[in-house]
């Protein structure tokens, strides 16, 4: 079965093949597709001449780090390392997948919002410019439904934050307290207080999860009220004949949170959460996985340094020997 990029046709560079929820996916370089065998298209071979297929589902693969240190990195640890007899690997690695395409939505929802602002900045500036000689200056263009691409962006935001406190339900048993992230922490330091590591990092989280969750509860298509909601601006004209980019700024006191009274760059500050948000998915993992592994297996999971990572599959952690061993 070969794999090709459907602009291009040229076969894809395929670095793994995962079984995830049932379905067998391929992880190309730039792309991820479904497999589909005659088998499974034609389960009761009713028609011979049924051929195989695949369903191309993101145009990103391996060489984007939020494909590569999401769900390849976890299968490499998982691959990697013997965990305590109750575990099973497969679930693990099917709910880290749910995890990871909560993930993806985030990043396309940040790139649809980049793509348009970058298309749209200079139109915006030779506007402003040329109307300064004028007694008028013209309507601006804005992105598209900027609304709605922020909706997407924060809803997913705290859906994986979310999915990703679950694994504390698969690894330690607690319960599936959803989007009460302040149970989940409470909880750990309760009934596993030697898990000192994943309750500091809980701890030292708590604040950008719950910005992120105000946020989105804040947006007008959820549960804004006065002074509990965000206000989003799209490309504006300022006093001094001077223009500005696509921001946003929020409003909590409503929920015994803080204000901001000024608007922030919103791609800058999407960037920031995005980064926060993958490096939150791989330390409570990693975390979890280290304290639910075989003690006699004498491994650890350690960092990649900068100049050892692969550009093709930029993985970060890796599992080797311990050092001391």
């Amino acid at each position: 079965l070969n794999i090709e990029d459907d602009t291009s046709g040229l076969s894809g560079s395929i670095q793994d093949l995962i079984p995830l929820q049932g379905d067998l996916f391929s992880f190309a370089d730039n792309s991820i597709s479904k497999v589909l065998p005659a088998e499974s298209i034609d389960p009761e071979n009713l028609h011979p001449e049924t051929r195989h297929s695949y369903q191309k589902i993101y145009s990103i693969g391996c060489n984007n780090s939020y494909v590569a240190r999401t769900i390849i990195q976890t299968k490499q640890i998982l691959n990697s390392i013997i965990l305590n007899r109750d575990l099973d690997k497969q679930i693990i690695l099917d709910h880290a997948w749910s995890c990871s395409e909560l993930l993806f939505k985030c990043e396309e929802a940040h790139y649809r919002i980049y793509n348009e602002v970058m298309k749209l900045m200079h139109e915006c500036d030779a506007i402003v410019e040329k109307g300064k000689n004028k007694s008028i200056i013209p309507t601006l263009p804005q992105v598209d439904d900027l609304e709605g691409k922020v909706a997407i962006f924060l809803g997913n935001a705290k859906r994986f934050l979310e999915k990703t406190h679950e694994f504390l339900c698969l690894f330690y048993n607690a319960p599936n307290s959803g989007s009460n992230f302040q149970t989940y922490r409470e909880w750990m330091a309760k009934n596993k207080p030697d898990k000192a590591n994943i309750i500091k990092m809980l701890e030292e989280d708590k604040d950008w999860i719950n910005q992120i969750a105000s946020l989105r509860n804040a947006h007008e298509i959820n549960h804004s009220k006065p002074q509990f909601d965000v206000e989003i601006m799209n490309f504006k004209l300022n006093p001094g004949n001077k223009g500005s980019t696509p921001g946003w700024k929020y409003d909590f006191r409503a929920r015994q949170g803080s204000i901001q009274t000024e608007f922030s760059d919103i791609l800058t500050d999407m960037n920031v959460y995005l980064s926060n948000l993958l490096t939150f998915f791989e330390e409570l993992l990693i975390c979890c996985i280290q304290d639910s592994s075989d003690k006699n297996y004498n491994f650890e999971i350690y960092k990649q340094i900068p100049e050892n990572i692969n550009k093709k599959c930029p993985t970060i952690y890796f599992v080797s020997l311990k050092k001391d061993f």
